[in-house]
């Protein structure tokens, strides 16, 4: 695909991710006894478009395209299914970062009461000892910060994983199915992902 045509495809504002089966309910968690439409995604599959769609965050929409033979009743039924997985995982990632947040917040709280007591007791121990040693002065500044490290480092960026998850899963619930009925991968240079599974 020559670079023209990779900027026009950027500039159309949609992302496909094409998936090759052999047939549609491969993509779909066996192990789930769920009717279909609530079923969980496969794994793998999941994985495999999480995976592609994360590097195109940019693009205004998003498209999977199913090669398969499938009914209409079998797309919709897996439009459903992933819409619904992914709203699922969308709401556990928000109670995740909220959660987070939460332990992060009250973390900082604890941390910078003990930042204080300790910070207060180097300064009665300054007062009561005229030659403090080092090791008592310095270390109960080092136990002062070590009290704020953990969850300062929560607050300013462990939350950022958790956000771009809620993210691509919140968008991922609204990609768009479609099926093709064939089992043949596109040829090479079409300028989108495929998967076989």
């Amino acid at each position: 695909m020559s670079p023209a045509h990779r900027r026009s495809r950027k500039r159309s504002g949609t992302a496909t991710v094409n998936v090759h089966v052999r047939e549609i309910a491969q993509l779909y968690n066996s192990l789930d006894p769920s009717p279909f439409w609530d079923r969980d995604l496969d794994r793998d599959a999941a994985e495999f478009i999480e995976g592609e769609f994360s590097d195109r965050l940019g693009a205004e929409h998003w498209h999977l395209r199913i090669h398969a033979t499938a009914s209409p009743a079998d797309v919709q039924t897996l439009q459903k299914a992933v819409t619904t997985y992914y709203h699922r995982l969308a709401a556990s990632a928000r109670r995740q970062l909220s959660d987070h947040l939460r332990r992060a917040r009250l973390g900082l709280f604890a941390g910078l009461a003990l930042f204080a007591l300790f910070m207060l007791a180097r300064t009665v121990a300054r007062a009561m000892i005229h030659d403090l040693p080092a090791v008592i002065d310095e270390g109960l500044i080092i136990l002062g910060w070590l009290s704020v490290w953990r969850p300062a480092e929560m607050l300013a960026y462990e939350w950022l994983p958790l956000h771009r998850r809620r993210r691509l899963y919140e968008r991922l619930s609204t990609v768009r199915v479609t099926a093709h009925g064939d089992a043949e991968p596109n040829a090479p240079g079409d300028g989108t992902s495929d998967g076989t599974h």
